[in-house]
């Protein structure tokens, strides 16, 4: 019997896009993509974890981001960049 490949076992756990999973391991970003249509298409899986029309402070902001992967300062500057995050005086919403 053959075992599957990382990848295939990753497509099939992944809760997001399969295109995304090679990125993920146990649920947990590993690599930012470092093209960038594919980091588009990251930043748009993880900025689905935000709820449209709650605001966020900066602290909620970074324990969310952290739950995604260790360097949440840079995976929150991609997505204020991107305009899937805005953010107003310390304050953060889903844009």
């Amino acid at each position: 019997m053959q075992r599957p490949k990382g990848n295939d076992v990753r497509k099939a756990t992944f809760d997001g896009p399969p295109e995304l999973a090679a990125f993920f391991r146990n649920g947990r970003l590993e690599t930012i993509p470092a093209g960038r249509d594919r980091r588009q298409a990251l930043l748009v899986h993880v900025a689905s974890r935000f709820e449209r029309g709650r605001e966020y402070t900066e602290d909620e902001v970074n324990r969310i981001l952290q739950g995604v992967h260790s360097d949440h300062a840079t995976l929150r500057r991609y997505l204020i960049d991107a305009v899937l995050l805005r953010r107003e005086r310390g304050i953060y919403w889903r844009a």
